[in-house]
């Protein structure tokens, strides 16, 4: 996954990016509360609604770091046994077609849930759809009734 493929995230940068897989990746990542987004490695794009995008889970944390050592662990579990367990989507897609994470602090009182409900209606307003590895619409966040795409 490329920078250029977090253009939906309105108003700012991601903090960081790396390949979560890569060996020593993770002592980059902060321990502070936030959010991250997990993509497929280049070239691999999911198909969505209204175009297409490597993104396939965003997700929260009081701790980032440690959160995204639980799913690189869960990954690499995946990886060597997904015939034999029942892994959840997002450590599936994972396993399968690599794995890069970029993650957003909260900043000032933004919650990890504010902030990832924030980052899934900008996916959903660009792509039509909540990343393909997401369980269940964030709390927090209204879910959309009936309507047209406006453009």
């Amino acid at each position: 996954m490329k920078e250029f493929n977090l253009r939906f995230v309105r108003g700012r940068w991601q903090d960081g990016i790396i390949d979560l897989l890569t060996e020593g990746a993770l002592e980059s990542i902060p321990t502070t509360a936030g959010t991250y987004v997990l993509g497929a490695t280049d070239p691999i794009e999911f198909i969505y609604p209204w175009g297409r995008s490597p993104v396939f889970y965003i997700g929260q944390a009081h701790n980032i770091r440690a959160r995204l050592t639980v799913h690189r662990s869960h990954i690499i579990d995946a990886e060597k046994d997904h015939d034999e367990l029942y892994w959840w989507p997002r450590y599936q897609y994972g396993a399968a077609f690599g794995t890069t994470a970029a993650w957003y602090s909260v900043r000032g009182r933004q919650s990890p849930s504010t902030l990832e409900a924030a980052l899934i209606e900008d996916f959903y307003e660009m792509y039509g759809a909540i990343p393909v590895a997401n369980g269940s619409w964030p709390s927090g966040l209204k879910k959309p009734t009936r309507g047209k795409r406006d453009d």
